[in-house]
């Protein structure tokens, strides 16, 4: 190492550190109770400081988590009613005709125990599914029939599989008695009501606070059968969910506490030393209660300044002294109508995609010139609506078709609108066409040459325009 930079090095050390010898730097007053070390020590300990709308979605539970996006997110519930409308486009179906409308019809649309139509049940298991993972789904009997129990309500006792052994299976299920309340299971083994099993056939714990399902009688409806709990569409994409969560957060500071930016107001240098502008008559009075007087009047009027200025929609103002000379306005970098943007065209999009699907069929998104909506309906519906209503539909059957007497019970079939579109487009070719022929066949006597051979020259033109529907 040189001299010259161990020279520099050495200064820098001793610039960092106490010397006793040295002259001790005086605070500067730059206002009445603040220094200029007093207000630097306070930004320095603003920046790091906490506030109340800050980020939230970081250590929640996943419940907690799920619930927040539930109600702060505007466009979720758009979202899952258009992709129920999806799911449920075709309708349940045997495959019987008659079975349809003798069994299946009249049992979905009948009421409940509750009064609510079975089918809007089914409809209500799916998208609690698809928002918590599982849902319920108990069978009564075929006139009191489905209800939905919440996630929380019940859990799946599983037991190792003593025939075939590797896995474990579903023994039956435990539900709490009140609906609002948790299932709760400890270690320790339940203790059933034994008159109430021999009166009743239920099992019920002693203290009524549980009872037991039996298979048979229940569907665990999930949306990944992979796990026994399934899993949340919405936990699977937290990344860009949180990050919209951050937009929000970001927006409502900005409109509630910081929407102009920073206000920086700045003092004459002269005043705290009295050395202020001022009339003749006061120039003569230069008494230290004059000069008190002066400060006490610019307070003042400084005061009723910063609350008028607090009483707007903003109070981050720095005031570095007590009488102003100038204003400068630090705009912030980013505004909340960029905020806005994003979240109009990103929200609806994301939420969608963490549903598995694509944006553009709900009318979201940006939809290509050269792609016709058919084409963009049919994709998503071969590929992402209708195995996600396979995989829910192979998961109610054997339940509902077992308790009702049917061979199984499906979504119908799915129609290429692509195709229904070419077959009416080509059936109103095909009556063009027959009205040309008819009408040369029909009018040749009272058409001249010229006319007669435009209409014989649109006939092949009609044929070569109708191939592509054939």
């Amino acid at each position: 190492m040189s001299k010259r930079r161990k020279k520099k090095y050495q200064k820098y050390k001793l610039a960092s550190q106490y010397q006793p010898n040295q002259a001790i730097a005086k605070p500067v007053q730059l206002a009445p109770g603040v220094t200029d070390y007093s207000f630097l020590n306070d930004m320095i300990e603003c920046s790091g400081c906490g506030s109340p709308f800050l980020p939230r979605a970081r250590g929640m539970s996943d419940d907690k988590l799920i619930e927040l996006y539930l109600n702060n997110l505007p466009t979720l519930p758009y979202v899952l009613d258009q992709l129920l409308n999806f799911i449920f486009s075709n309708g349940l179906t045997t495959g019987d005709e008659n079975l349809d409308e003798t069994v299946l019809k009249p049992f979905l649309f009948s009421h409940n125990i509750k009064g609510v139509t079975n089918y809007s049940v089914l409809r209500e298991g799916i998208r609690e599914a698809m928002i918590w993972g599982k849902c319920g789904l108990r069978w009564l009997s075929e006139e009191d029939g489905l209800i939905c129990m919440p996630y929380k309500q019940y859990t799946s006792v599983i037991a190792p599989d003593q025939k075939y052994l590797g896995f474990d299976r579903v023994v039956f299920y435990v539900a709490s008695t009140k609906p609002d309340q948790p299932v709760s299971v400890g270690p320790e083994p339940v203790k059933f009501n034994e008159q109430e099993f021999l009166q009743n056939g239920r099992l019920v714990s002693k203290d009524g606070n549980l009872f037991v399902i039996l298979t048979d009688d229940f569907t665990n409806l999930r949306n990944d059968t992979t796990k026994e709990n399934g899993m949340s569409r919405l936990l699977k994409d937290r990344q860009r969910l949180y990050l919209i969560e951050q937009v929000y957060e970001r927006l409502n500071y900005d409109i509630r506490y910081d929407g102009p930016g920073r206000l920086i107001f700045w003092t004459k240098d002269q005043f705290m030393s009295g050395e202020v502008e001022m009339g003749a008559g006061e120039i003569l009075n230069q008494s230290s209660e004059a000069i008190q007087t002066r400060k006490d009047k610019a307070k003042q009027e400084v005061k009723e300044l910063l609350e008028q200025i607090k009483g707007s929609s903003s109070d981050n103002i720095i005031a570095i002294s007590s009488m102003f000379e100038k204003m400068d306005h630090l705009p912030r970098v980013t505004k909340a109508t960029e905020f806005l943007d994003y979240l109009t065209m990103k929200e609806g999009s994301i939420i969608a995609q963490c549903f598995g699907i694509v944006p553009e069929l709900i009318g979201l998104g940006d939809v290509s010139g050269n792609v016709s909506m058919e084409k963009i309906i049919d994709n998503a519906m071969t590929n992402t609506i209708v195995p996600m209503r396979e995989a829910f539909a192979t998961q109610l059957s054997p339940m509902l078709s077992k308790k009702l007497g049917l061979p199984k019970i499906y979504f119908d079939k799915y129609e290429l609108k692509q195709f229904l579109d070419k077959s009416a487009q080509a059936y109103k070719m095909a009556l063009t066409l027959n009205q040309v022929v008819g009408g040369v066949t029909n009018g040749m006597e009272q058409l001249d040459p010229t006319e007669l051979s435009a209409m014989q020259a649109l006939i092949p033109m009609i044929c070569k325009s109708m191939e592509q529907f054939i």
